[in-house]
């Protein structure tokens, strides 16, 4: 497997993030769009932290089923959110970081099994964490 990562030369938006995120796994748009989602706000807005903290949980649930090519592509998108903006607490970056590797970490063969689709930066984050 060829990683070719880029780095993306402006934070994605909290909706690009959702878009991305659901093109590839069309099934998060019906859990992201719940009732019970806590990550949108009465008026509908929402940040990136959100919308990774609600995928990290459809990932840990959904992995057995996940097709490895789509795991390739997620990781890859991973990988250029968290080299975007490394010194934003508010940031994309910040948001791969801890809303959804750390929420990944611990998980036993879940944990074992993404670690050969993250890039460099993604894995560093994530072995300081696991």
């Amino acid at each position: 497997m060829t990683k070719n990562f880029t780095i993306i030369t402006r934070r994605p938006t909290p909706n690009e993030l959702l878009d991305k995120l659901t093109h590839i796994f069309p099934a998060f748009l019906s859990i992201w769009e719940r009732d019970d989602n806590l990550f949108v706000n009465k008026d509908g807005t929402y940040s990136v932290h959100g919308v990774f903290s609600v995928f990290s949980t459809f990932l840990r649930d959904n992995f057995q089923d996940i097709e490895e090519q789509k795991l390739e592509r997620l990781f890859e998108y991973v990988e250029e959110c968290v080299k975007t903006d490394v010194h934003s607490e508010s940031g994309v970056s910040n948001a791969a970081c801890t809303c959804f590797l750390e929420n990944l970490t611990g998980e036993g063969e879940l944990s074992k099994n993404i670690l050969r689709f993250m890039g460099e930066k993604s894995k560093e984050y994530f072995d300081k964490r696991n």
